[in-house]
């Protein structure tokens, strides 16, 4: 008996591995091997374990980081490279990639011919029944594990130019009987809930009759029924034709026979606006037939293409917009003339286009850029991956036009994922706080604020638009780029794209006195304060900020910038001594040593035993934002004898204890403050 592991590489997916699911069949009911599956890397129990061979399969080729890892993880457990087989779709599609990179030659295509894997009876592998109780021997939970996973026919025939199948499955097989498998797989492991079947063109199948006949003989005709043996509860069952339907091969008379089974969703692509009359003839003829739940795949950021005889012009942003809108414009077309319990549900799930020879997931298609994608990506994360189905969401979320859509992709990340009108209860959390909501509708109405904001600039650039999104299209936002801007309007516009540590970076970047100075500095302090506000803030509040910070905002906003340091700080209760140190050591670089922040660590402790009293304590905020550090030590000296008084009264308590811990820290950053110059001198 050998030892032999499986491994699926540690990226996150939905559906159980049925490749390895069928190797583990084979080796554990033919070979009789012991056999274990692992997601990622094995338990720390097996570290040390030496597998007889080991077997990695692979799934998209922009998984590859993850992938190559599981291979050279599978390396330390054997002990020649000849105890391990790599298979799967990235193997298939890019096999001397997979060699380059790893030094293993990987097994391509369907385990459907005899000798792949050097096996007695491995040309049977496909066709095997997948072993289930492999799945329990991992902590991952993939969403999609209670169906029967099966094939009723093998390849497609269409040969477009974007799709893997015709690598994977080049040989069109039309018809598989999937009866004995399901009866196998209750007999091995128990009755299956659904039934998934992963067939990349059934409609194509001649015998298509046969296989909706075998579908209803196993128990999933229309309204079929489950009962959870763990539950006790009865629910429905679906089928799934997970790779899709193809519209081009939807006939009345295979709508009718769809309808006879317990199809949800029914999923039809729509990849090309070129395929519009054809998709819309199938949404019809699946409304007409009683199929009420479908699920639409729209492929963007894709090329020009040939497939299915003609060819396919490259898909535009617009392109993407319009074919969400066609597929809610047809739903409620068909459903005004349907009663209320016959009607249709419609979603679309955008997915982007990815070479088939990609390592990652960064391609751009030509008639796209990558801030363009990345918005789309925004937008979809209130889906939470159940598509777009709702034309009030569709509307609010992508706009009510296609010049509104492109509108919304220009916007600032932050931007877009703040839209929308402020909710009174958050989902999923206890009940909030009247100040837990004030912060929040704060918080809202700043970024409404930046939204309009945004939109008046936008609309302003007019002919320089497309310009202005050739400029951003990277998506990299950087401070040094506002300075290679050519119009003042598309400075401050492009302002809004930087975060507020990469604006105060581009403040030390410009040359005090020059005219983007002038112009940034006007916009943000008069025209746009907000954007001051929020960097103010930053400057007043972040304990962790690093010297360049205060450095770069003194620079350039000067003596101004200081007293609005003061008055902030002094609003919320001062400094923290934690800045004080940073504080002073900048402030003497920048020549601005007219404000002593050791005397104001004074001040604050006089504040704490409540030595001042209300008018005193105006007095010390005025000097010290009059700069007038002669004055308030003056005031301070006036009241010493009553802070010491204070400090000998005090000692004793939590309250004086706190003082002196902090008075002594004081003490020691001083002294470490005058060290550090003395150590640059």
């Amino acid at each position: 008996m050998r030892k032999v592991l499986l491994i699926e590489p540690d990226y996150k997916n939905k559906y159980p591995p049925l490749g390895l699911m069928k190797i583990a069949a084979f080796h554990k009911n033919i070979l009789n091997d012991y056999v274990r599956f692992s997601k990622g890397k094995l338990p720390e129990a097996f570290s040390k374990t030496k597998w007889d061979h080991v077997y990695v399969t692979t799934l998209f080729t922009f998984e590859w980081a993850s992938t190559i890892e599981a291979i050279e993880y599978a390396k330390t457990l054997v002990n020649s490279l000849d105890q391990i087989t790599v298979g799967g779709i990235a193997a298939t599609m890019l096999p001397e990639d997979i060699f380059h990179d790893t030094g293993i030659h990987p097994v391509t295509g369907l385990l459907n011919e005899a000798g792949k894997l050097g096996l007695p009876g491995d040309e049977c592998i496909d066709q095997i029944v997948p072993d289930y109780s492999i799945l329990d021997e991992v902590d991952y939970k993939y969403p999609f594990r209670d169906a029967y996973f099966l094939s009723a026919t093998k390849g497609c025939g269409n040969k477009c130019g974007f799709c893997a199948v015709q690598t994977l499955e080049p040989t069109f097989v039309p018809y598989i009987d999937i009866k004995e498998r399901i009866a196998e797989i209750d007999e091995r492991y128990g009755v299956k809930r659904d039934l998934l079947l992963m067939d990349n063109n059934v409609l194509r199948s001649p015998k298509f009759n046969q296989i909706i006949d075998d579908i209803i003989a196993a128990g999933f005709g229309k309204g079929a029924t489950y009962k959870n043996p763990h539950t006790g509860k009865t629910v429905k069952r679906y089928v799934d034709f997970n790779q899709g339907l193809d519209a081009l091969f939807l006939t009345e008379e295979k709508a009718k026979r769809l309808g006879e089974i317990a199809l949800s969703p029914a999923r039809i692509a729509f990849d090309h606006v070129e395929d519009r009359e054809i998709y819309e003839r199938a949404l019809r003829l699946c409304a007409k037939y009683g199929i009420t739940k479908l699920s639409n795949y729209v492929l963007y950021n894709s090329e020009a293409f040939s497939g299915k005889g003609r060819k396919y012009a490259a898909d535009t942003p617009a392109d993407l917009y319009e074919r969400m809108r066609i597929t809610l414009d047809l739903r409620d077309e068909i459903n005004k003339s349907l009663p209320s319990e016959a009607q249709v549900a419609a979603f679309s799930f955008p997915m982007r286009y990815i070479p088939l020879s990609a390592h990652e997931r960064g391609y751009v298609g030509s008639m796209w850029n990558a801030k363009f994608l990345r918005a789309v990506q925004c937008m979809l994360i209130p889906t939470q991956g159940k598509g777009v189905g709702s034309r009030s969401f569709f509307e609010a979320d992508f706009g009510k036009s296609k010049e509104e859509f492109i509108r919304y992709l220009c916007m600032p990340e932050r931007l877009i994922a703040a839209r929308g009108e402020f909710s009174k209860g958050v989902r999923g959390r206890a009940k909030e706080t009247q100040e837990a909501r004030a912060l929040r509708h704060a918080k809202w109405l700043a970024n409404q604020s930046r939204i309009k904001e945004w939109n008046r600039l936008f609309s302003l650039l007019k002919d320089n638009t497309d310009s202005f999104i050739r400029f951003i299209g990277d998506n990299e936002f950087l401070p040094e780029k506002t300075l290679k801007l050519t119009t003042d309007l598309e400075k401050k516009l492009y302002l809004h794209y930087l975060t507020t540590p990469r604006l105060l970076a581009l403040f030390g970047m410009i040359e005090p006195g020059s005219p983007s100075h002038r112009l940034i500095k006007e916009y943000v302090t008069h025209e746009y304060p907000n954007l001051y506000q929020d960097v103010l803030k930053m400057v007043v509040f972040s304990e962790t900020q690093q010297p360049y910070v205060l450095a770069n905002f003194l620079g350039f906003f000067e003596k101004d910038g200081l007293k609005d340091i003061l008055t902030t700080a002094m609003s919320h209760g001062f400094f923290s001594d934690n800045l004080l140190k940073k504080w002073n050591k900048v402030c003497k670089r920048q020549g601005l040593g007219s404000i002593d922040f050791e005397l104001i660590r004074v001040l604050k402790r006089y504040m704490d035993l409540c030595v001042f009293d209300e008018a005193q304590q105006a007095e010390a905020r005025s000097l010290i934002l009059a700069m007038d550090m002669p004055g308030l030590a003056s005031l301070l000296h006036c009241h010493l004898d009553a802070f010491e008084k204070a400090v000998e009264q005090s000692v004793g308590s939590e309250q004086g204890q706190g003082i002196i811990n902090r008075a002594t820290r004081a003490i020691l950053d001083s002294i470490q403050l005058k060290i550090d110059s003395l150590l640059e001198v």
